[in-house]
């Protein structure tokens, strides 16, 4: 090859080679840490911060990405050459920060980037509709901006119009896509922790700038990198900039008719690295709606959180609660035998009161840079009083009576079909304190993240139940000497003291095996102690029927002690336990797995009446995980399977019986077996398509249900404890929410089918019957909700499909519910709103009669704010206009079919007058 052709070659290598390193150069990488200056003064990382890349000219998009918990950041670019480019940072309610950037540098790390307070919200014009919901990593970002609620509403009305989130307020249950929400938390710390309905009845909406929804870790969890595989999902609430060192909070009175009111203080301080101090307020029964007279809800309560620099953080809360509701009840049931089917009709009344004092403390201090202690405490008591007033009759064949007045026609229902007829009156005080302390402290051994850590725990209490039951049966189908149906009076007394302590200590070792690869092995040894009593005492024959009221205890009383209804048991329970589990981390995959195994000693030391036993046992306990979380910016998709084994409760295994309803007997079952459930559940979601799914499936080996064993004469029943096999349930569900400018739509639907299973015994035969009942369920629901300026206004539609199918005569029973509503609340002239919100339901089903259960549910309030800044309200709020509102529960188990009414108050209205102020304590 001549010189001109070696020139050449080189001549075309070259022009082959610059284009792939002109390439290689033009590949950047820009990172950051964005921070924020509080009201103090003080410079904080700031999560989640929107960051962007735009062309210089024209601002248009090239790619972005969000700031991680600790306010890092980092994206790619590949730059065109005649393009210049800003890097843009942006979070709400602070200043957006445009920089440049040097396209001549391969890598540029610009530090930190604080932010400063800027322009409020209601300063600046959207002209892009607010993104509802984003997904960050593990954690679902929830912007409360993009769901309005009226001016002065508390979480509890922000919650009920996010998709996903379901607040129960009878039974106080949090759930986000059907899992449960432990805690609430503000600013990354807790707030009231153990106690969500604190914060979603009393925190106002307007502190709250985002929500997010996350699996938190709890302290051990964080400083070792391995997870526990147990589930602790939170609300983490974040507040806008301009509530940060802020005392803000609320006084408001109210008086209505029927005894209604609503007295309440909230006074709050935030700043947002996580500091708070809350204290609340409050006597109320606005949104208890049965028709006693004297519901209550009173509580006082105080929460803290303290930061000591960044090394030591103190946390705590005291609350003090008095609750009382009474109901009115009537309710139907159908039980299912071998030969033919009982009926039962009840009505009953009930007053429940309850006193609780509980105080939480905790310390988080890293000692030095390789050690860290976690320290908590905490303290419960309560004191209950209930008392029920029944009567309630047994048939064999089905009376058709009025199921919201069962007694109103019995006269006329034939005596041949009548089993039995009982009237109850009962009364339970109890009293019980808890206590518990629990502390870790974990040393770093070397740079690789090696560690070791000592667990310590100690919990006890102490308690003490009376219980007073007075009964008088009639059996209809047994026949006295005289010919007259029998009659069985009772009066009974039991005392029921109990003591419970258990200890723990372990040992853990975590060790890095690769970089994103850690394995961790355990040791515990644990101890649990338990002590429960029974004396019962017979005031029959001291006592003559009416001559004094419940809860008496007549001179002598000790005289009636009954040994055969008595008993004394005491439980020793000595557990080693050995568990080993693995954690794997990237952008991409999240896998943790691990395996439990724990030997148990116990022995049980049981005295009934003159019998005396001493049993040992060994059981074997089993727990094992896997997770699999797989991600990417927008979607993500997680397996879970868990496994434990369940021992009886030490109440199953005791061979006692309680006699004290002659309908209603139990007892107990010493040769229960360990139980295993396992469940596997699947769960799927893409913030940007709007799309959320998870699949469930549960089931249950050697399940510990109770058995029933019927008498047909007298129409009772005996319960006890029995294992069997059987018992699963598996559900699905499916939601699309999408923001289309100023509407918000989501739809969501369902279906569960289930089996369960138990044994019905009828007439004590040698081989009772299995009774098995498969459920399937369907449901569906619509949401459309108008955001304009001046309020908002959403229509939605529930439908749900319930049937069931007992194997015994074959049996099947099945509901339909349907519901459309409207929700609408507007801002007036005149610093006027008003708010409405209808609901019509109705149903139709077996057993239903027509239009019977129909209800328009209909609530309005109208309110007035006044004063220089708007601070004060005058409201009004009338509930259930129309006085249709009806309250009834329909059920299916192995057992039978039920169904109840609780009796309303009608239509009520209330009467409110609140101040609120704001208080900047900047230094």
């Amino acid at each position: 090859m001549g010189n001109q052709g070696v020139q050449s070659f080189y001549l075309l290598l070259a022009l082959l080679l610059v284009p792939a390193l002109l390439s290689a150069q033009q590949a950047i990488r820009v990172s950051g840490r964005i921070t924020g200056m509080s009201g103090t003064g003080e410079i904080e990382a700031l999560p989640y911060t929107n960051v962007t890349i735009l062309t210089a000219g024209d601002s248009i998009f090239i790619k972005g990405t969000a700031s991680d918990l600790d306010g890092n950041f980092r994206l790619s670019l590949t730059p065109k050459s005649r393009k210049d480019y800003l890097l843009k940072i942006s979070y709400i309610g602070m200043k957006s920060v445009y920089l440049p950037i040097n396209k001549n540098k391969a890598t540029a790390n610009l530090g930190d980037i604080c932010l400063t307070e800027g322009m409020e919200l209601a300063e600046v014009t959207v002209t892009a509709p607010l993104k509802a919901i984003e997904q960050v990593g593990d954690t679902t970002v929830i912007n409360a901006a993009a769901y309005h609620t009226p001016e002065g509403s508390y979480l509890e009305e922000l919650v009920k119009r996010i998709p996903g989130l379901e607040y129960e307020r009878k039974t106080k249950s949090l759930t986000y896509n059907g899992l449960p929400i432990n805690e609430i938390n503000i600013n990354g710390e807790s707030y009231f922790s153990g106690n969500n309905s604190m914060a979603l009845e009393n925190l106002p909406v307007e502190v709250i700038s985002k929500i997010k929804v996350y699996n938190k870790k709890s302290e051990l969890e964080k400083i070792t990198g391995v997870d526990t595989g147990k589930e602790n999902f939170v609300l983490d609430l974040q507040t806008p900039a301009k509530f940060d060192g802020m005392l803000t909070g609320n006084g408001e009175a109210g008086q209505g008719n029927h005894r209604k009111k609503d007295y309440t203080f909230i006074g709050n301080y935030f700043k947002q690295r996580g500091e708070n101090a809350a204290v609340i307020a409050r006597s109320s029964n606005k949104n208890q709606q049965t028709d006693y007279k004297d519901n209550i809800q009173s509580n006082i309560a105080t929460n803290f959180t303290k930061k000591f620099g960044k090394k030591f953080i103190l946390t705590g809360n005291a609350i003090y609660n008095n609750h009382k509701q009474g109901d009115r009840s009537t309710a139907y049931n159908e039980q299912y035998l071998t030969t033919g089917n009982q009926y039962q009709a009840s009505v009953g009344n009930s007053i429940n009161g309850n006193k609780m004092a509980s105080a939480i403390l905790g310390i988080r201090w890293q000692i030095d840079k390789k050690t860290w202690l976690n320290l908590n405490g905490s303290f419960n008591y309560n004191r209950n009083e209930n008392t029920n007033d029944s009567r309630q009759a047994t048939f064999n064949a089905n009376p058709n009576v009025d199921a919201k007045d069962p007694f109103a026609n019995i006269a006329d229902i034939p005596h041949d079909t009548r089993l039995n007829e009982n009237t109850l009156q009962t009364l339970a005080l109890g009293k019980r304190h808890q206590y518990e302390v629990n502390a870790d402290v974990t040393r770093l051994l070397n740079e690789k993240g090696t560690s070791v850590s000592l667990t310590l725990r100690y919990n006890g209490g102490n308690g003490n139940n009376d219980n007073f039951t007075f009964s008088s049966t009639t059996y209809y189908q047994l026949q006295t000497t005289t010919g007259t149906d029998s009659l069985l009076y009772r009066n009974q007394y039991n005392t029921s003291p109990s003591r419970d302590r258990n200890q723990s200590s372990g040992l853990l070792l975590t060790h890095p095996l690769a970089k994103k690869l850690r394995l961790q092995l355990s040791y515990n040894l644990n101890y649990t102690k338990q002590n429960s009593d029974r004396n019962s005492y017979d005031l029959s024959r001291l006592t003559e029927e009416g001559s004094k009221s419940i809860g008496f205890l007549p001179d002598g009383y000790e005289t009636g002690y009954t040994d055969s209804l008595s008993n004394r048991s005491h439980s020793r329970t000595l557990g080693h336990e050995v568990a080993v589990r693995m954690n794997y981390n990237d952008k991409t995959w999240d896998i943790n797995t691990g395996i439990s195994i724990q030997q148990e000693k116990r022995s049980i030391d049981q005295k009934n009446g003159l019998l005396r036993a001493d049993t040992a046992m060994r059981n074997f306990n089993v727990q094992p995980s896997v997770k699999i979380v797989w991600k990417n910016k927008k979607t993500r998709i997680q397996f879970m399977y868990n496994g434990s084994t369940r021992q009886p409760l030490l109440s199953s295994l005791l061979s006692l019986t309680d006699n004290s309803n002659p309908l209603n007997i139990s007892r107990g079952n010493p040769d229960l077996k360990p139980a295993y459930n396992q469940i596997i559940r699947l769960d799927a979601q893409n913030t940007d398509k709007g799309i959320f799914a998870n699949l469930n499936w549960r089931n249950e080996f050697n399940s510990q249900i109770r058995g029933v064993a019927y008498n047909p004469t007298t129409g009772g029943r005996e319960t006890y404890p029995v294992n069997i096999n059987g018992n699963w349930n598996a559900d699905f569900r499916l939601r699309y929410q999408k923001r289309i400018k100023l509407f918000n739509l989501s739809a969501s639907t369902g279906a569960g089918y289930g089996q369960n299973v138990t044994l019905i015994n009828e007439g004590q035969n040698a081989n009772p019957g299995r009774s098995v009942t498969r459920t399937d369920r369907y449901n569906g629901s619509l949401r459309l909700a108008y955001l304009p300026k001046w309020g908002n206004v959403e229509l939605n539609a529930d439908w749900r499909y319930q049937h069931a199918a007992n194997s015994l005569h074959e049996t099947e029973i099945y509901t339909r519910n349907y519901t459309f509503g409207l929700d609408a609340y507007t801002e007036l002239p005149g610093n006027l709103r008003l708010k409405t919100d209808a609901a019509y339901s109705f149903r139709n089903g077996t057993n239903i009669e027509k239009r019977a259960d129909d209800q328009i549910l209909w609530n309005a309030g109208i309110s007035w704010r006044f004063l220089k800044k708007k601070q004060a309200e005058i409201s009004a709020y009338w509930a259930d206009i129309l006085s249709d509102k009806k309250d009834f529960n329909r059920s299916t188990t192995a057992n039978g079919f039920s169904e109840t009414h609780t009796r309303q108050i009608g239509s009520y209205f209330i009467v409110s007058l609140k101040y609120n102020f704001n208080q900047s304590l900047h230094k």
